[in-house]
């Protein structure tokens, strides 16, 4: 059977209980991720007590995991183009679940530090894995929301990992419980992961037609048997047929060949600048508050609500990514947050005004969230698209990295109308490198999302035409 035959029988399926267990595997990793990040700043303090470490020692562990998460994001993806994804998934979801488990037996900084960067190199790579290995399971008409879903386990597991902060971590040895709780239910995730089929879309990358038509037969079966016999759509006419992908050396440098590059600099850009705000923005709102005279109980009560609007974020998300052109709603996501970073800046500090515009900020950064790992996963061939998502991701973590320290640095000298101003900036260039660079996805297929995109115009003239 011909490629463009599986990939027209793939595009035709309807959304049904297979496809949502797919997506259910994928983002319970995403949930354990953000459980991991979170729940390491509830631990610190106890850390810091138990072993006697100073605030350098702390800082180190605190950066450790994001380290490891940029080196993870890299492998997995060069890794995920060579030897297929799902065996990145389950790598990386042992060597997360191990970590998590040792630190529960840690008994001192060094081993508390190597534990740390050996779950950040398993989440980073769970993080770059999971989006494009989803994305190639979904039709150009439900692609959106489908991987959009994935984001909002993010949330979930923030939600997971206030409650085990509160509850678990303050008990007598309730950090080393916390970790076990944390890395257990990992093991079952990883069991159910087993049984996930590989993606057809790499397979046929490969050249292994009859593993993808095998892929393909059994979940139009299980489609069959969840829609209760239900016949399938006819398959469309094969009316685009994959294009050729670029000759394929696993090196990190494909992305900036074959009519690529424009795409990695909105990539690239828009995840740097995109994690750069939503990690600066968290992790600083609280202390901000507190540093311009918010008082510490309504601080707190602030705080609370700009957590509680993330939701509202990945929600608003997942219900537009289908109905409008993604990368447009990336524009206008990123601007509306620049808007709303420079209102913060200038709004009186003692008006309910300073959270109104707070809860903005949060929902568009959260939007943006929620189509921006989607759309990073869609716009690079089958045989380069781990690796492609995967130094998206890399240059996300270098964003989140530095966001806290550049913030905690520039505050004593620009204040906080200066840090937001500088980051409304930095959301403004965002959104015009994406409306200059990213492609149109929205109701296209993979394969024609790359076909486009290679055949694009590179005149003045075309490229202002074609950003609109």
């Amino acid at each position: 059977m011909s490629t463009g035959t599986i990939l027209a029988r793939l595009e035709r399926l309807p959304m049904s209980r297979p496809q949502y267990g797919i997506l259910f595997a994928g983002g319970l990793g995403h949930l354990f991720e953000a459980l991991d990040i979170v729940i390491i700043g509830f631990m610190l303090p106890h850390l810091k007590a138990e072993f006697g470490l100073d605030n350098a020692q702390i800082g180190l562990i605190g950066g450790a995991a994001p380290v490891g998460m940029i080196v993870g994001a890299i492998l997995a993806g060069v890794v995920g183009d060579r030897f297929g994804r799902k065996r990145v998934m389950l790598y990386a979801l042992l060597l997360f679940c191990a970590a998590s488990i040792a630190l529960a037996f840690a008994n001192g900084f060094a081993f508390i530090l190597v534990v740390r960067v050996i779950g950040g190199l398993g989440a980073g790579a769970e993080a770059a894995i999971v989006s494009p290995y989803i994305s190639e399971f979904a039709t150009g008409h439900n692609r959106g929301r489908f991987v959009s879903g994935v984001t909002l386990f993010f949330s979930l597991g923030n939600v997971a990992a206030a409650v085990l902060g509160s509850l678990v971590v303050p008990l007598d040895g309730g950090w080393r419980i916390a970790a076990v709780i944390c890395g257990l239910p990992v093991l079952v995730l990883l069991w159910w992961r087993r049984s996930l089929p590989e993606s057809p879309r790499w397979l046929l990358s490969q050249g292994r037609v009859d593993e993808a038509d095998a892929v393909v037969s059994r979940l139009e079966e299980r489609v069959i048997a969840a829609r209760r016999g239900a016949a399938l759509p006819p398959v469309p006419p094969v009316n685009v047929v994959a294009p050729a992908a670029p000759a394929v050396s696993w090196s990190p440098l494909q992305v900036w060949r074959g009519g690529l590059a424009r795409v990695s600099v909105a990539t690239w850009l828009g995840s740097f600048v995109f994690l750069f705000a939503f990690f600066g923005f968290f992790t600083w709102m609280p202390s901000l508050f507190l540093e311009i005279g918010v008082d510490p109980g309504v601080a707190a009560t602030y705080s609370f609500f700009l957590f509680v609007a993330q939701p509202i974020g990945y929600l608003t998300a997942i219900a537009v990514s289908d109905r409008f052109e993604r990368r447009t709603l990336l524009v206008t996501f990123f601007g509306f947050a620049a808007l709303a970073s420079l209102a913060l800046g200038v709004v009186p500090h003692d008006s309910i005004a300073l959270l109104l515009i707070g809860m903005a900020l949060s929902i568009c950064i959260t939007c943006i969230s929620g189509i921006v790992f989607p759309y990073c996963s869609e716009v690079y061939p089958t045989a380069i698209r781990a690796t492609g998502a995967g130094l998206a991701s890399t240059a996300g973590n270098a964003g989140g990295l530095t966001a806290p320290v550049v913030i905690g640095l520039a505050f004593g000298s620009i204040g906080f109308g200066g840090v937001f101003a500088v980051m409304a900036a930095l959301l403004a260039a965002g959104a015009l490198v994406i409306r200059l660079f990213g492609p149109r996805v929205t109701g296209k297929t993979l394969e024609q999302v790359f076909a486009d995109e290679t055949t694009r115009p590179t005149t003045p003239s075309a490229l202002e035409g074609s950003a609109s």
